[in-house]
């Protein structure tokens, strides 16, 4: 019989809002304030024990950027990465969300606050940017074109 694999769950946000006429759908990216070369990211964290990928999406989005709001739209997909054996477990999925946002807000700084996720006390940039200039890296934009369409087509399964 095969082996389970050992795991971390992850949920990650494509937090979308229509912006004005000039720029359209936006989502909002994070910078990492005392760390740059961590590069352009979207929210996104470790789910706890019992909760969805949709409620991770949700909480982490709000923890890490502050950003108000916030509704539920739908999971659009999972990726699995394999990880470096000098970590405790063998995989990672991450489940990606895409949620709707009402924050006028189009940039601001956060500092999480503590929720003893490991994340206590980062600084983040947060902006609203336009989808075609969003420069999300690290593969994290691989949803984000079938997120946008899902939004703009006014899919709400939450």
């Amino acid at each position: 019989m095969p082996e389970p694999l050992e795991f971390r769950q992850r949920g990650a946000a494509y937090v979308l809002r229509r912006g004005p006429e000039q720029t359209g759908i936006e989502v909002l990216v994070m910078l990492h304030r005392d760390h740059p070369e961590a590069g352009v990211q979207i929210p996104g964290g470790g789910a706890r024990p019992g909760e969805t990928p949709g409620e991770t999406a949700m909480r982490e989005a709000f923890e890490e950027t502050g950003v108000q709001g916030l509704a539920f739209g739908e999971v659009v997909g999972s990726k699995l990465l394999a990880v470096p054996e000098w970590i405790a477990y063998d995989h990672q999925v991450t489940t990606y969300s895409w949620l709707s946002s009402t924050d006028p807000r189009s940039a601001w700084d956060h500092t999480v606050a503590v929720t003893g996720d490991g994340d206590d006390g980062l600084r983040m940039r947060c902006e609203f940017r336009p989808v075609a200039a969003a420069g999300i890296e690290w593969g994290l934009d691989w949803l984000l074109a079938f997120a946008v369409r899902r939004f703009a087509a006014g899919v709400r399964v939450g």
